[in-house]
């Protein structure tokens, strides 16, 4: 029987897609656990020939290349229904507060960078009015 199924490209994970995989530690693939996709590896201008993409393991620390950075083939990576605006607001300060401090290769954050921006827009635009008693 022909398999039909189309394998994940990079295309199919946009900077700030939050997905689950499983990182690498000395060698040794780690259980898997979330992330968020920093972008095509090689930057934005690689995105139709990059085979892997840039991922942050936002709840290992702060952006690190080699240790909470990593490039991952799509196959590797189960996308989450979740969203910058809709996940758990304690989660989303996290990554917030922990990007700036973080590095990455040349300009590979800056979309994703942009991306929290956003999100931090339209999630204070989304709150509710409170009242001062």
């Amino acid at each position: 029987m022909l398999n039909t199924t189309k394998a994940p490209t990079v295309q199919d994970f946009p900077t700030a897609t939050l997905v689950t995989a499983s990182p690498w530690f000395r060698g040794h693939q780690l259980d898997p656990r979330p992330a968020i996709v920093v972008g095509p590896f090689g930057g934005p201008e690689f995105a139709d020939t990059a085979i892997t993409v840039l991922v942050w393991y936002f709840t290992t620390g702060i952006p690190t290349p080699g240790d909470s950075v990593q490039a991952m083939f799509p196959h590797e990576l189960t996308p989450l229904d979740d969203t910058l605006t809709t996940m758990d607001p304690g989660a989303f300060c996290d990554i917030a507060t922990s990007l700036p401090l973080g590095r990455f290769a040349y300009s590979d954050g800056d979309d994703l960078i942009a991306a929290v921006n956003r999100a931090v827009r339209e999630r204070i635009e989304a709150a509710p009015a409170t009242r001062r008693s």
